[in-house]
C-alpha cells in the first residue's frame, strides 16, 4: 500500500475588514474551539466532496487497528502576521505537499537445517511444508506492488561465519532496499544454490542464534535511524524454532528486544510451526524412524515434534507488538496464504496515521482549530470525515489534544482503510468557515 498525503489550504484573500482565516488580533475563534458551527464556504476549498462517510464504513471498514506511530515530518502550527482590514473573505485553495513517515522494516530469516534438512528422526524438517512455501510467500511480498513505499532488508541467520557473532549481522544479507525487489528471492535461490539439490539432506547451516541475529539487525536499524528520525524501523523475526548454538538463551532474546522496543524500534515474530502429522510413508533414504532421544536408527513409529513455538510469544510481546504470528504449515498453500496475511498485518501497523498539522502557507494567517477538517480518497472517491473526538462512529477523526492539539489522529476504522489501501491519500483542509461535522 502506498499512502500519499497532501495538506489542502483554504486561504482567504482579504479584500476589506473582518478575516474569516484568522490572523494576531482577529479575534476568530480560539484553537481550544473546536465544536465548530455553521457551514464552510469556498470557492475552491471548503469541506470536500464524494461519498458519505456511511458509504465508507461500509465499502472500506475493517477490523484491523494501528499502532499508532511517527508523524510526517511537518510540525508546528503557524503563527500570526500583520492584521488586516477588510469587508469579507473571498478563499481559494493553495495546495503543499507532504510524505508518510517511511517505513523500514529489517527482517532476520532463519535459515538452519530445520526449516528444510529432512535429518532423520526429523520428518518434521520437511522442505516441501516449510522452507518452500514460506520462502515463496515471502519473496511475493517483496515483489509486490503492493509494498511499493516501503524499504526492507534481510540477513539470514546462521551466517555461514562467525555465526553466534553480533557484529556479522551488522552488514545484512540485503541492504535496505526499496520496495517492491527481487533481490530478496535471489539471495533464496543463491541460498538453495549453497544446500544443494535435492533441499531434503543438503548442506544446510546448523543452529539458530537468534540472539546474534537479532542484535545486529538492530544495530543496522538504529544506524539507519540517525540519518532518518522521522522514520519508522521495526525488526521481523522469522524463525521455526528457539534459539540454540550459541552461548544464548531464550531469556536473553527477550530483554534484548524489550531494549530494542523501548528505543523506538519495536519486534515482529512470525513463528513457523512444525507439521503435526507424519508422512504415511518413510522419507526418501531413511531405512527406519530413527531414535527420538539420538536420532540414530532403529525407530519403529515416526517421533513427535516439540511445541515450542509458543515461546516466540514472549519475544513478540517484549518487542511491544502483543504475540507472534505462528503460521500453520499443514497445508503449503495455506503457509503461504498465511504468511502473506502476517506480512500485510506487520505492513498496516508500520504505516503511520497520525498527521502533523502543518503550518499556513500563508503569511500572518494563525492556527484555528474549528477551521479544519480531514477527507480521505480511495480509488477515486472523497470523502470528507466528521471530526470525533471520542472515535465513537466508525469513521471520523479528532486531535490528539482538544485544547492544544499538535497532531491529527484517525480513528482505527478510517487508518485501517488507508493502510489496506493499496492507492489512497489524505488531505487536510484550512477552511474558512468553522466545520459542521463535529460528534462529541
Amino acid at each position: 500500500m502506498h499512502l500519499s498525503v497532501s495538506w489542502v489550504l483554504g486561504s482567504c484573500s482579504l479584500v476589506v475588514l473582518a478575516a474569516a482565516c484568522g490572523s494576531n488580533g482577529d479575534g476568530g475563534p480560539s484553537d481550544a474551539d473546536l465544536s465548530g458551527s455553521g457551514s464552510a464556504s469556498s470557492s475552491g476549498g471548503g469541506n470536500g466532496t464524494g461519498a458519505s462517510s456511511s458509504d465508507l464504513a461500509t465499502d472500506l471498514g475493517t477490523d484491523l487497528a494501528a499502532d499508532g506511530g511517527a508523524d510526517l515530518g511537518v510540525d508546528g502550527s503557524a503563527t500570526g502576521g500583520n492584521s488586516v482590514g477588510g469587508a469579507g473573505p473571498v478563499c481559494e485553495q493553495v495546495s503543499s505537499a507532504a510524505e508518510t513517515a517511511p517505513v523500514f522494516l529489517g527482517f532476520a530469516f532463519d535459515v538452519s537445517g530445520s526449516m528444510g534438512k529432512l535429518d532423520s528422526p526429523n520428518w518434521w524438517h520437511d522442505p516441501a511444508s516449510k522452507w518452500t512455501p514460506v520462502v515463496a510467500a515471502t519473496s511475493a511480498f517483496f515483489e509486490s506492488a503492493s509494498s511499493t513505499g516501503l524499504e526492507a532488508s534481510m540477513a539470514l541467520f546462521p551466517a555461514e561465519d562467525a555465526s553466534c557473532d553480533s557484529e556479522t549481522y551488522v552488514e545484512p544479507t540485503v541492504p535496505m532496499t526499496g520496495l517492491p525487489s527481487t533481490a530478496f528471492s535471489e539471495q533464496f535461490q543463491a541460498y538453495e544454490a549453497e544446500v544443494g539439490s535435492p533441499l531434503a539432506g543438503g548442506d544446510w547451516r546448523g543452529g539458530t542464534p537468534t540472539y546474534a541475529a537479532a542484535l545486529g539487525v538492530s544495530e543496522y536499524l538504529a544506524s539507519l535511524r540517525e540519518g532518518t528520525p522521522n522514520g519508522r524501523f521495526a525488526l521481523v523475526l522469522v524463525t521455526d524454532g528457539l534459539p540454540q548454538g550459541c552461548d544464548e538463551e531464550l531469556e536473553d532474546v527477550v530483554t534484548a528486544v524489550e531494549d530494542f522496543a523501548a528505543d523506538g524500534i519495536p519486534t515482529y515474530v512470525i513463528g513457523i510451526e512444525n507439521p503435526t502429522t507424519a508422512p504415511a510413508s518413510l522419507p526418501d533414504d531413511w531405512d527406519d524412524w530413527g531414535d527420538c532421544d539420538s536420532g540414530d536408527g532403529g525407530g519403529d513409529t515416526p517421533c513427535a515434534p516439540l511445541a515450542n513455538l509458543e515461546a516466540l510469544n514472549d519475544i513478540a510481546e517484549a518487542g511491544g507488538t502483543n504475540s507472534a504470528f505462528l503460521i500453520d504449515t499443514g497445508d503449503p498453500v495455506a503457509t503461504q496464504a498465511a504468511f502473506t496475511a502476517a506480512i500485510d498485518a506487520i505492513r498496516s501497523r508500520a504505516v503511520s496515521c497520525d498527521l502533523a498539522i502543518p503550518p499556513h502557507p500563508e503569511p500572518g494567517m494563525s492556527f484555528e482549530g474549528d477551521k479544519i477538517d480531514v477527507s480521505i480518497t480511495v480509488d477515486g472517491t472523497t470523502t470528507t470525515l466528521p471530526y470525533d473526538e471520542a472515535c465513537s462512529e466508525p469513521v471520523g477523526w479528532h486531535f490528539d489534544d482538544p485544547d492544544m492539539p499538535l497532531q491529527i489522529e484517525l480513528c482505527a476504522s478510517t487508518c485501517a482503510s488507508l493502510q489496506t489501501a493499496t492507492e489512497a491519500a489524505a488531505q487536510v483542509n484550512f477552511l474558512c468557515e468553522p466545520r459542521v461535522d463535529v460528534i462529541k
